[in-house]
C-alpha cells in the first residue's frame, strides 16, 4: 500500500478511529522509526518535545484547540510581526 493510500484510508475513517490510531502509531513509534531517522533530531530539540509532550501529558489543560479562528489570529499576528516597508519614491 502507497503512503497516498494509507492517507486516503485513514481519512475516510471515523474521527474517535483516526483518534485510536494516532495513539497507536505513537505507542509504537519507536518501531516504526529507524535509528537513522530518529538521530536526525538534534538532541536539544528531542529533549525539548519531551518535555513539552511530558507537561502536556501532565496538564492537558495546557492544550490549545487548532480551529479555523486559532489559523486566522496566527495570520494577524505574523501580518503585524512584519517589519514594515518604507514606501518606495
Amino acid at each position: 500500500m502507497s503512503l497516498e493510500q494509507l492517507e486516503q484510508t485513514l481519512l475516510k475513517l471515523p474521527r474517535e478511529d483516526r483518534r485510536r490510531f494516532a495513539d497507536w502509531f505513537y505507542a509504537h513509534e519507536a518501531e516504526i522509526l529507524t535509528q537513522d531517522e530518529d538521530e536526525e533530531v538534534h538532541p536539544l530539540v528531542r529533549a525539548e518535545i519531551l518535555r513539552r509532550s511530558a507537561e502536556l501529558e501532565a496538564d492537558p489543560s495546557l492544550a490549545i484547540p487548532v480551529t479555523d479562528e486559532w489559523f486566522e489570529e496566527l495570520k494577524r499576528n505574523l501580518v503585524d510581526a512584519r517589519p514594515r516597508q518604507a514606501p518606495v519614491r
